[in-house]
C-alpha cells in the first residue's frame, strides 16, 4: 500500500510542475521548441499545425511546397542540437543536424508567440 501512496505523489508531482512550466511560459513557447514542433508538423505535412508555427507569408510558402517538403527533415537524421540567439521580438535558431547539415532559422514574436518567418 505504501508504494501505491508514493507513485501517486511522484504523478501528482509531476502535474503540478507540468502546469507550473505551461503557465509560465515554459511549456513549448521558446524559439527552439518552435523550431522542433515545426520540424514534427513539415514531416507529418500537417498545413495547420506549419500555419500556427510560421508568419503567414513564411507559411503560404512552405504550404506550396507541399508533400515536397515530407521527408526532408527525416533525411538529415534528426536534429543532433541546436543554438539560440533572442534579441528583443527576433530570435534566431541554429539547427544542427545529424548528418552534419545545418539550417538557420529567423523567429519573430507576433502576439506573444514565437514564429518562424522566411527571409526573402
Amino acid at each position: 500500500m505504501r508504494k501505491h501512496f508514493s507513485f501517486i505523489g511522484v504523478i501528482s508531482l509531476l502535474l503540478i510542475i507540468g502546469i507550473a512550466l505551461v503557465s509560465c511560459g515554459g511549456g513549448g513557447s521558446s524559439p527552439t521548441n518552435v523550431v522542433k514542433k515545426l520540424h514534427v508538423a513539415i514531416e507529418k505535412g500537417d498545413a495547420e499545425a506549419i500555419s500556427e508555427l510560421m508568419t503567414p507569408e513564411a507559411a503560404q510558402m512552405m504550404v506550396l511546397l507541399g508533400e515536397k517538403a515530407k521527408g526532408t527533415i527525416s533525411s538529415y537524421g534528426g536534429i543532433e542540437k541546436t543554438e539560440e540567439a533572442i534579441n528583443g521580438d527576433t530570435a534566431e535558431v541554429k539547427v544542427t543536424y545529424k548528418n552534419g547539415e545545418t539550417s538557420d532559422y529567423e523567429l519573430v514574436k507576433i502576439d506573444g508567440k514565437w514564429k518562424v518567418a522566411i527571409d526573402k
